[in-house]
């Protein structure tokens, strides 16, 4: 094979797989958009005066989401299970309940940024003083995300959750804590 032929068959082929990276990123685009179900782990970190409390621990949790006609809006619905060890004797149980809205950055790349913001409520339960209770709760978040094929995506997630104790007599503040993890969702 001479130089000429050589040349035109690579540029064949690259010409082949720029075309097949193509029609892959547009497959890419259209599953992402469909509903998803999930779970996700990590360090749960209490921030603040909630920080001088309770340690840091590992925490996880599960969310479905839906897309609305638009096409970078998103509602999810979350939930976890939280529980912290104290630096004195109490323990905190905490277990938030949120709906979200979730807007992805309209950009065409195959990593998706999302911010999110909802609000719901968090059952907390304090031992050994056996309290328990429902509060409202609000979050604020960011995930990193990209397909790993048709049906799974892989992620990184924030969410900032702030604990509203201002309807209790006599509180101060509320909790303030940080939601780190690996997430693992299926569009469905």
């Amino acid at each position: 094979m001479n130089k000429i032929g050589f040349y035109s068959a690579l540029i064949g082929v690259i010409c082949l797989i720029s075309q097949a990276n193509a029609y892959a990123y547009k497959e890419r685009k259209d599953h992402f958009s469909k509903p998803q179900i999930g779970a996700w782990f990590g360090p749960v970190t209490p921030l603040g005066d909630t920080a001088k409390r309770v340690e840091t621990n590992l925490g996880g949790g599960g969310f479905a989401r839906l897309t609305f006609p638009w096409p970078f809006l998103k509602f999810g619905v979350d939930a976890s299970y939280q529980k912290f060890k104290s630096k004195g004797v109490n323990e905190l149980q905490f277990v938030p309940v949120f709906g979200n809205l979730l807007f992805q950055i309209p950009v065409d790349f195959p990593v998706r940024f999302q911010f999110k913001g909802g609000a719901g409520a968090g059952w907390i339960s304090v031992k050994p003083d056996n309290k328990s209770q429902w509060d409202p709760i609000f979050m604020a978040g960011f995930e990193v995300s990209f397909p790993a094929g048709r049906i799974v995506n892989i992620g990184l997630r924030i969410d900032y959750i702030y604990i509203y104790e201002g309807y209790i007599k006599g509180s101060k503040n509320g909790g303030h804590i940080l939601n780190t993890g690996i997430q693992l969702y299926f569009n469905i």
